[in-house]
């Protein structure tokens, strides 16, 4: 017993060992990030995602590369508030030569706690426009204006730089380049590159919600945390013209679905790309269209059993099933302490084999029963009468014998509502004809 209890003692004083032996090459590390592109709320998730990271590792420091034209003033403050509040040092760096930090990317670059940028790099514009990059008007331009103007001050004055510059940035869009930036007092430091930048600012002390910390990035390790390709994905969802393209494919998709019942790959596509929209747009948020996009994967699903869609539906199913997980658990990163948890790519395609697997062979046998009942049932349904459920010019679904049936008609189209009689059966489809009597069975 006592040598199973020194074991034990052993073993953890040995995992210790290697937590403090990790930990201390966390400290010696500096996580690298990309700010590229409109800040979107994508863009925040995704700084949320790399600080997270950092607070979990206690890295030495986040160093944020910067490339923008601007963005959203929601996701932009979203991004400002995390520095401002982050206990990590965070560094931006305007890079490489020809980037710029530009309207939004101005307010994040003044938020880090170092900011620096690569020579013939600029900085600056970040005067409020709307959405379609005109002036706003009237009293909402006085309102916008004089929010942001108090919110860059705000970062200016937490951070020690050109409070003025920083105002006239957003009321008279003033721009300048990083010479003059580091001159009059905007940014902290020219760097070449990342491993020039974490020379020059080696030894810095910084403020963080932590309290002061000395920076030691000379010689640190440069660990990758660089968007994932889920988060490129979603960041080209939300660009505003693939939102658009989205929201017309998903409305035409439903569209030719209710138009023709039958044709069902039309209306999966269709409430795909309206989910997918409404999220890029942001009237739905992450977990909203995740959620409502796992749903419909369900609905589909459940469908499968009841329709002859040679596995359309299954297919949808997990399209959808695969999308709702990914936006709602996006995988490829590191957990969130306290918040939730990522669903590992090794579970979701587990997840997504083993639904479609079922669902396929509850489908086949489904199928099977219903081709059992026509075995048994055919002379007594050939010559039935039923309603067209749908306009069947020629293929639409009739409703025969309390069941719904995709029909095809080979004496002209017949509208919807119509009388129908069955004159033979071609695989799992009815080839109908009209009929003037009335149903056994109305439709349901």
């Amino acid at each position: 017993m006592r040598f199973i209890v020194r074991l034990v003692s052993l073993v953890a004083v040995a995992l210790g060992l290697l937590g403090m032996a990790a930990a201390g090459a966390d400290s010696n590390t500096v996580l690298v990030g990309r700010i590229e592109g409109v800040i979107n709320p994508i863009t925040a998730r995704y700084v949320d995602r790399v600080l997270d990271e950092a607070d979990q590792r206690h890295v030495a420091a986040v160093v944020f590369v910067i490339d923008t034209p601007g963005g959203l003033i929601d996701s932009t403050y979203k991004i400002t508030a995390r520095f401002l509040a982050a206990g990590v040092p965070i560094v931006t760096y305007v890079a490489p030569a020809g980037s710029r930090a530009a309207s939004a990317g101005t307010f994040i670059t003044m938020a880090g706690h170092v900011a620096a940028m690569a020579p013939s790099t600029n900085i600056g514009a970040a005067h409020p426009v709307d959405s379609s990059g005109g002036d706003i008007q009237g009293d909402l331009r006085l309102k916008a204006e004089n929010d942001a103007v108090a919110h860059i001050v705000n970062i200016a004055k937490a951070r020690g730089r050109n409070e003025q510059w920083a105002e006239d940035a957003v009321r008279k869009s003033v721009s300048i380049g990083s010479d003059d930036a580091v001159k009059i007092g905007v940014v902290d430091v020219i760097a070449s590159d990342v491993n020039d930048l974490l020379v020059k600012i080696d030894g810095r002390k910084v403020t963080t919600a932590a309290g002061t910390v000395t920076l030691a990035t000379k010689g640190a390790l440069v660990g990758d945390g660089a968007p994932t390709p889920i988060d490129n994905f979603l960041h080209l969802i939300v660009d505003p013209q693939i939102a658009v393209l989205l929201f017309t494919i998903g409305t035409y998709g439903i569209i030719f679905e209710l138009s023709n019942p039958s044709l069902i790959f039309p209306g999966i596509i269709g409430v795909i790309a309206v989910i997918l929209a409404l999220f890029a747009f942001g009237t739905l948020d992450a977990n909203a269209a995740g959620i409502a996009l796992m749903i419909f994967s369900v609905v589909l699903f459940v469908a499968e059993i009841k329709i002859a869609s040679h596995f359309l539906l299954t297919a949808g199913g997990l399209v959808a099933l695969i999308a709702g997980t990914i936006i709602l658990f996006p995988p490829l990163r590191p957990t969130f302490p306290g918040l939730r948890a990522d669903v590992d790519p090794v579970v979701i395609a587990t997840v997504a084999l083993v639904s479609g697997a079922f669902f396929f062979f509850v489908a086949r046998f489904a199928i099977s029963t219903r081709q059992l009942a026509w075995a048994g049932g055919s002379p007594a349904l050939v010559g039935a009468t039923g309603v067209a459920k749908s306009d069947i010019g020629p293929i639409g679904v009739a409703y025969v014998a309390g069941e719904d049936w995709s029909a095809r008609s080979e004496g002209g189209a017949i509208p919807r509502g119509s009388a129908v009689r069955v004159k033979r059966r071609e695989g799992l489809s009815l080839i109908v004809e009209p009929s003037d009597s009335s149903p056994g069975r109305g439709a349901s």
